[in-house]
């Protein structure tokens, strides 16, 4: 028999995991038995901090405060020209003109938060004679407190001059001068430096950006014309720095970020050292991150995981402010600039129009507190930051700390070892086969009141046997979609036989465009789960590759090369396709597809099993505790994993994912009934979209869905690796069926003898 022979990562990570079998004699857990339930008859948690958000001092630097910062909508607006949030030496601000149809009423105002934690709502008049026009931008100026205004004179849709006005801490004009106005362009951007010149930057009419410094008297004094997109930033002493962002894909995701400031000496624009750092370069590649140059040789970045320091001399990088450890989980980052001080503004958003304003400022004294690691996968980390950034706000003594940077085979030593992160992400190391690493939480969900909150089918996700050793706050159900005179049922022969009976695609599927290759879909219907898979006979002793049941699946995949669009059962109806694959997410979309069925006299159906027709309930990998935790660890880790399946938790973070709580259901509609009733208030009810909730025809259709299906276990880490290789070089076309059966023949067959 040929073997393929390859070098796989996850070979040695396996390795690894078997590496601590037999250590019994150092006391550490060992391969040989699962450990026991937690002695205790009670469960230590953690006790909830009051509502009131206060900074600790884990981190370089430390929150003074963090605020809302809002517009402000005025009743009878007819309309608005500029408008913008900036940050500066003074605070976080938001400005926007205020336009009425009787243009003697509009007016330009400002809303902030102030350094001090002020909250302030001003009229901001840059002309006290009221002889000029409504300012147009506002600006920091670099180094102090103080602001730079701007307006401009137009005639015949050309920008003839520009108003250009520096204001002081209390946005009173202290000075103002004419410019000439740059090509007939208005400014995009501006900001003062600290010897009172004002730095602006335009765009030509082809989208080309100019970069232009007026003096103290208004005169241009320089222009330089960067090849892509710029920004201005506050830089040491006063200076300004500029940004040059190049994007790097098509999707827009990448930039190559430069930074300039023009040399006193020469006039010219030069280059920064902290441009040529390689590191410097990868960090803020991603759009999402924005900067502060702090000086030639220092610059600070901010992103969703936080806000860091690097030093291109002494190459080191600071981790100054980590998010997820203070309760603050940002959902973008709109902007960050360096104090004076050597503090830190940043400016992010909540959500879609909501934002917030933090100051930072060095921690003089940093505090110790109980920490506890997460390690997670970079596909769960979003969510997992989203999770301990509530549980850190709540429990503010105490941290869990989210890594997304472990190692495969460093971390399954420590854990072999008795050592490493308290909690772990299972898509890190695989769950069930690993079963001998994980703390029992049986116990736990008793003494918590968890295990009669939980829906059975959900908490079975969690379970290796019948002991339960990991826990997933929400799931999704997979389904299909058949027509009336579709089939009943069917197990997996009587799914094949259906698909060859079928004269037309196999499946659709709501997120195709046109007719599209699907084959991925078709094979995973036979996948199924560790406890039931078509590949593996039903028993997990026996493969069908090599066989013509393999030839018979790879025939009748070809059926799902073209693929039609779902378009609302279009497909269906015209039998075009078979099935239509459905993932139900939300209770939204368990309402809409209810009203469809009824509609269109459709049946939903479960997928093939060797015993019939089930829905699957299939979640992310279950979060585990590792055993050999001390018993401060343990607590730590029982009051996050309570946070994490707490009512509150679920209600608050839920997207994307049914809960596994039981009353989550009645609260979901609830807020489904509420919206519908904001919507029909503000006139922009749409029936089709959200049809009204029939409570108890809809409550029992969940319930019929949900008892209908049946736990999708996940494979092996090693064997998954298997079948992802595998069936990936296949669907790219970088192997033929043949060859894809030659192969899963041999690696399978290999790695199920190496389990025996």
């Amino acid at each position: 028999m040929k073997i393929i022979k390859k070098k796989y990562k996850w070979v040695a990570v396996l390795l690894a995991a078997a590496m601590f079998a037999g250590c019994a004699e150092s006391g550490k857990n060992t391969n040989s038995a699962r450990p026991a339930e937690d002695p205790e008859t009670e469960f230590s948690f953690l006790e909830i901090a009051d509502d009131a958000w206060s900074d600790n001092n884990v981190d370089e630097l430390h929150a003074v405060f963090n605020l809302p910062l809002s517009g402000l909508e005025v009743e009878g607006e007819f309309g608005g020209t500029g408008g913008g949030r900036f940050l500066a030496e003074g605070g976080g601000f938001w400005f926007q003109s205020h336009v009425f149809s009787d243009r003697r009423k509009s007016w330009f105002g400002v809303r902030g938060i102030t350094v001090g934690g002020e909250e302030i709502d001003l009229r901001v008049e840059v002309d006290p004679d009221g002889t000029a026009g409504l300012p147009e931008k506002l600006g920091a100026i670099s180094g102090r407190n103080g602001y730079v205004a701007y307006g401009c004179d137009s005639r015949d849709g050309e920008v003839v001059a520009y108003q250009l006005y520096e204001l002081d801490e209390n946005f009173q004009t202290t000075r103002h001068v004419t410019a000439e106005a740059m090509g007939g362009r208005a400014l995009d951007s501006l900001m003062g430096d600290g010897n009172g010149n004002f730095h602006a930057t335009y765009r030509e009419r082809n989208g080309r950006s100019h970069y232009v410094i007026f003096s103290p008297e208004g005169k241009l004094v320089f222009e330089a014309v960067p090849e892509n997109e710029v920004s201005l930033h506050a830089c040491a002493g006063g200076s300004v720095a500029l940004c040059e962002s190049k994007f790097t894909d098509a999707a827009r995701q990448s930039s190559e970020k430069r930074f300039f400031a023009v040399d006193a000496e020469s006039g010219k624009l030069e280059e920064l050292s902290i441009s040529k750092d390689e590191t410097i370069r990868k960090k803020t590649r991603d759009v999402a991150c924005v900067v502060a140059p702090i000086s030639d040789r220092q610059l600070a970045w901010c992103n969703r995981d936080g806000v860091y320091v690097r030093d291109v001399t002494t190459g080191k990088t600071i981790e100054a402010y980590k998010w997820s450890r203070h309760g603050i989980n940002p959902v973008g980052i709109q902007g960050i600039t360096v104090m004076s001080d050597g503090g830190f503004g940043v400016l992010y958003s909540e959500g879609l129009k909501s934002y917030a304003y933090v100051l930072l400022r060095p921690t003089e004294e940093k505090e110790s507190l109980k920490t506890v690691t997460i390690a997670v996968s970079p596909y769960n980390k979003d969510f997992y930051l989203q999770m301990v950034s509530y549980f850190n706000k709540r429990y503010p003594s105490y941290i869990v700390d989210v890594r997304e940077d472990y190692d495969e085979l460093t971390l399954m030593t420590q854990l072999g070892a008795g050592d490493g992160p308290v909690l772990v992400d299972t898509e890190l190391t695989g769950f069930e086969e690993m079963e001998n690493l994980w703390q029992p939480l049986d116990g736990f969900l008793t003494q918590s009141g968890l295990a009669d909150e939980l829906i059975p089918q959900a908490a079975e996700l969690g379970k290796i046997g019948d002991v339960t050793c990991g826990i997933v706050n929400q799931f999704r159900l997979e389904a299909m979609i058949v027509p009336q005179s579709g089939p009943k049922d069917w197990d997996y022969e009587g799914f094949l036989k259906a698909e060859e009976d079928f004269d037309g695609a196999a499946l659709c599927y709501w997120a195709t465009e046109g007719l599209e290759d699907r084959r991925e879909m078709f094979l995973d219907v036979l996948k199924g789960g560790a406890d039931d898979s078509y590949y593996l006979n039903g028993d997990g002793g026996k493969a069908i590759f090599g066989t013509q049941q393999f030839e018979r699946v790879l025939k009748l995949s070809e059926k799902a090369r073209r693929c039609p669009p779902a378009d609302e059962g279009r497909a269906l109806r015209e039998g075009k396709a078979l099935y239509e694959r459905e993932d139900l997410i939300t209770v939204e979309q368990v309402i809409r597809l209810r009203r469809r069925l009824v509609a269109n006299g459709e049946r939903v159906l479960g997928y093939p099993t060797s015993s019939g027709a089930r829905h699957r309930i299939v979640a992310r990998a279950p979060l585990a505790l590792r055993s050999t935790a001390t018993k401060e660890e343990k607590n730590v880790a029982y009051t996050f994993m309570k946070c994490m399946l707490s009512r509150e938790a679920i209600m608050e973070l839920m997207n994307g994912g049914l809960s596994v709580r039981r009353d989550a259901l009645e609260c979901q509609l609830k807020e489904y009934e509420s919206e519908i009733s904001v919507r029909k208030e503000m006139g922009i009810y749409d029936p089709e979209f959200m049809p009204e909730l029939e409570w108890d025809a809809d409550v029992a259709f969940y319930w019929e869905l949900i008892n209908g299906a049946e736990v999708k276990k996940p494979f092996s880490i090693g064997l998954q690796h298997v079948f992802d290789e595998e069936f990936g070089e296949y669907l790219d076309g970088r192997i033929d069926g043949k060859t894809l059966d030659d192969h899963l023949k041999n690696r399978v067959w290999l790695y199920l003898q190496e389990q025996k």
